[in-house]
């Protein structure tokens, strides 16, 4: 649905046109005072129905934005996650032991650049013939922008204290947000209605693991699968698996090496029916005088729920922030009781990249930027694949970004050769992750 009411200008035209021209019993002509007088109105209309058309749209979860998307989140008992300061530890220090204690207040600030300052958020004492003490801070403002300030960074005082010589950040700064944008809060109003639920659905776990925290970008949930090897007896040429969660597309059959694959409809043929797995093995076959049989299947554990998120940017998720997840997920009016839940850090696919890219003389300048410079090619196809769980390595993405950039001022290569990365199917809870290992480089053709 894209208009509840006509917003088109020409349709509007000819409406008003139209109906003076019934009021009046006549045609009116280009000059026509009258006729002027209706084209006058075209804008009026075409402002208030726009303005009529947006306020009516604005009552649907798909096209509701700002404060009409919080009242609509109320409603279902959502709020927007706010911004939230970054936190670090700050190292005050001495140049040489002092006889009696001295006191850093709470509040006492630091900064890197004199823009971004973190302020202590507790007295400390550096003790008597001690040399420094740590202590937490959190940023005096919110925001992403004040992570990734790396250790040693903030090394300026603007609250000087006597006989404290130094300060300096002992880890990089983290955990600051900026305010949830419109489309992260719909869909989380969007998943609303199945936290209701106590059955244990895909989408309550993972609106559930969502509100943990507000820099989780994705989760995966699935169940918890493992492999089975098993060595079965052979019967009238024939060897059987009972399971109800076995995982048929899984099975390997082994040769009497049980190292060796065996051929399927060479070696052996299999069927899965009625909880019950068949494998027969075929004359003529390397496995057609066996007595017993390996195999592995994957099975799939029953009540084991398994959770895997990652965060802004494609982050992997440290231990706290699994504890975090853990907590809110296992919960008793979240967890039904008979599910085992676990919270895990997804596998990670590391992938190069290495491509030679060609242009012309004379866009060879903004096409180098536009593809290796800053927020150009090269990062926003890292950004992209590092941005949802289980999304395939997929070199074409890459091609897409370099040939056919669509922002301002982008100028695309005329053609790519991509050596790295190959294209490649990663499973659901695996995310592909750049290596750091790039080889770039171009060429002046004549178009």
């Amino acid at each position: 649905m894209n208009d509840f009411i006509v917003t088109d200008a020409s349709e509007i035209y000819n409406q008003i046109i139209t109906s003076l021209e019934k009021s009046t019993g006549e045609a009116l002509y280009p000059g026509d005072e009258r006729r002027i007088f209706g084209e006058a109105l075209v804008a009026v209309f075409v402002a208030m129905f726009n303005q009529m058309n947006d306020a009516a749209k604005q009552k649907m979860l798909q096209y509701a934005r700002g404060e009409v998307l919080d009242a609509l989140g109320e409603r279902a008992g959502i709020e927007r996650k706010q911004a939230q300061p970054a936190v670090t530890v700050l190292r005050f220090s001495v140049s040489e032991p002092f006889d009696e204690n001295i006191v850093i207040p709470q509040g006492t600030r630091a900064t890197c650049d004199s823009v971004r300052y973190f302020e202590t958020m507790a007295a400390v004492v550096i003790a008597a013939g001690e040399l420094s003490v740590d202590v937490q801070a959190r940023s005096i403002g919110e925001g992403t922008g004040y992570n990734d300030i790396s250790a040693g960074q903030i090394n300026m005082i603007v609250d000087p204290i006597p006989y404290v010589d130094a300060v300096t950040n002992c880890v990089a700064s983290s955990g600051g947000t900026d305010t949830e944008v419109d489309d992260d809060l719909r869909e989380r109003i969007r998943l609303a209605p199945s936290a209701l639920s106590t059955a244990g659905p895909i989408k309550s776990y993972e609106y559930w693991a969502k509100t943990a925290d507000p820099s989780i970008m994705d989760v995966i949930v699935a169940s918890e699968q493992e492999t089975l090897t098993r060595t079965l007896s052979v019967s009238g040429g024939k060897a059987f698996k009972g399971g109800a969660a076995l995982i048929a597309e899984t099975l390997i059959v082994y040769l009497s090496d049980g190292i060796t694959a065996a051929k399927n409809g060479t070696d052996y043929t299999a069927t899965y029916a009625d909880d019950l797995l068949t494998i027969s093995l075929l004359q003529g076959g390397a496995l057609a005088s066996a007595s017993t049989v390996k195999i592995s299947i994957d099975t799939t554990n029953a009540g084991v729920v398994k959770i895997v998120p990652i965060l802004d940017g494609g982050a992997i998720p440290d231990d706290d922030m699994l504890k975090k997840i853990y907590d809110v997920v296992s919960a008793d009016n979240v967890r039904p009781m008979t599910d085992v839940v676990k919270v895990e850090a997804p596998d990670v696919e590391e992938y190069d990249i290495e491509i030679k890219y060609y242009t012309t003389a004379a866009d060879e300048s903004a096409c180098t930027e536009t593809i290796e410079g800053a927020g150009g090619a090269i990062d926003r196809y890292i950004e992209w694949q590092s941005g949802a769980i289980g999304r395939d390595i997929n070199p074409d993405k890459l091609r897409s970004f370099v040939l056919a950039p669509n922002w301002e001022n982008a100028v695309g290569a005329y053609r790519i050769d991509v050596i790295k990365p190959a294209f490649k199917v990663l499973n659901a809870t695996t995310i592909a992750q750049f290596s750091g290992n790039r080889t770039i480089s171009h060429e002046v053709v004549e178009e």
